[in-house]
């Protein structure tokens, strides 16, 4: 007896050289596989992980106010020539705290990725919770 082929579209088969678990694919595009692909950078010693949260898809129950503000975060971008800490407030000083500076902005960079991710798992959870939807009937995005 042939074990069926489960397929998982959008995921590959390998990442980094390691195969990916198929529970982890057919998540691949949520917060899971987003996480497994930066632990997967983190196990190669490469601190600074390339962004997660673009690969990231909304998920079709946010209302449209949500939506927009979701895609705020996720479109909200570092800027490595000014070297803005996060909230990227404008003039901020790009002080360095290490001697490198390349190292300083991945880091920074980073630091811009896991903030904004956490601002869009907070808009999910507040959009899922239906207490500041703009009405009880508000429509997801997907649904118009």
């Amino acid at each position: 007896m042939t074990k069926p082929e489960v397929t998982h579209p959008g995921a590959p088969e390998t990442y980094l050289g390691e195969a990916i678990p198929d529970e982890v694919r057919a998540r691949w595009n949520r917060w899971e596989g987003a996480e497994w692909r930066r632990m997967r950078h983190m196990s190669t010693n490469q601190l600074d992980p390339p962004d997660q949260r673009f690969s990231v898809r909304a998920p079709s129950y946010l209302c449209e106010r949500h939506h927009r503000n979701w895609l705020g975060y996720r479109n909200m971008i570092f800027d490595p020539v000014s070297g803005n800490c996060w909230p990227g407030l404008p003039g901020s000083p790009f002080v360095p705290i290490d001697r490198d500076l390349r190292r300083e902005r991945e880091r920074r960079r980073c630091q811009w990725d896991e903030k904004a991710s956490v601002q869009m798992r907070l808009i999910e959870g507040i959009c899922r919770s239906r207490n500041s939807c703009a009405g009880v009937g508000s429509r997801s995005v997907l649904e118009n």
